[in-house]
């Protein structure tokens, strides 16, 4: 099943996101609490996502930036070279994106005044959007080494903050460096016939040498030596020329010639 359908959504929430009830804020807490089962179950609903998303939008009170980020971070762990990251940042609120101050925290009562309503407090959410936004860049781009380097070491200069966002959202999404090697490991495949080892390696965020690259040798149909990495022909790194023969009979020949001395 795709990313769009997928086979382990429950009833309750199709049902959520294919009718009005979608834009329903009550509903929320439902979809925010799907999102936190993605994350501990390593699954991914991509329509239900972006249909938390659009609640946000329509309603800035509610946006939770620690659901808004680990959207983004399941969208770069499960689809890093389709649309989906672009998608979600798309229907961010121009408050989260712009840098604005976030919106105001949901008062906790009917009898709360609005006065008493404490702004919630920015802990580096936005920069941490802004990281993730670098990492999937680098990833559509295929400057493997780049995102593997700036997903562990950040920049120099660096928010202490963005850094403890990215670890905390490493810490919550299960095999998130696994499933995107897989990913880079299809690209890889798609692209390459051979290559050396120790290039590959970098391209998996791998230290030389490492025995995980073995795993991944048996599944994709890799042949590895000390040196170099075999990979299997298909039609991607392996295209050839065709050769489109027509055959036009004399009949339309003149017919063609005639309308060029018409």
């Amino acid at each position: 099943m795709s990313s769009s359908h997928p086979s382990e959504r429950p009833a309750h929430i199709a049902t959520l996101i294919d009718g009005v009830d979608r834009y329903n804020p009550s509903n929320c807490h439902l979809l925010e609490e799907y999102l936190q089962l993605q994350l501990s179950s390593d699954s991914y609903d991509l329509l239900a996502n972006l249909a938390l998303l659009k609640l946000y939008q329509f309603n800035p009170t509610l946006l939770s930036p620690s659901a808004t980020l680990s959207i983004l971070f399941l969208s770069l762990s499960h689809a890093p070279f389709n649309s989906d990251f672009t998608l979600a940042w798309s229907l961010l609120s121009d408050s989260f994106v712009a840098g604005a101050a976030l919106p105001p925290a949901q008062p906790t009562s009917d009898d709360d005044e609005e006065d008493d309503v404490v702004p919630a407090q920015d802990n580096g959410e936005k920069l941490v959007a802004e990281r993730l936004r670098a990492l999937s860049g680098f990833l559509q781009a295929r400057q493997f080494r780049a995102f593997w380097k700036t997903l562990r070491q950040g920049e120099e200069g660096e928010d202490s903050k963005v850094k403890a966002g990215v670890h905390e959202l490493l810490g919550q999404a299960k095999g998130f460096e696994e499933r995107v090697r897989q990913s880079i490991s299809q690209e890889v495949g798609a692209t390459f016939k051979g290559v050396q080892r120790k290039t590959i390696e970098s391209f998996l965020g791998l230290e030389a040498g490492s025995p995980a690259l073995q795993p991944l040798a048996d599944k994709y149909g890799w042949t590895l030596t000390n040196d170099e990495v075999k990979l299997p022909k298909n039609d991607s790194n392996s295209p050839t020329s065709s050769v489109t023969n027509e055959k036009i009979s004399i009949d339309q020949l003149s017919r063609l010639l005639g309308r060029t001395q018409a």
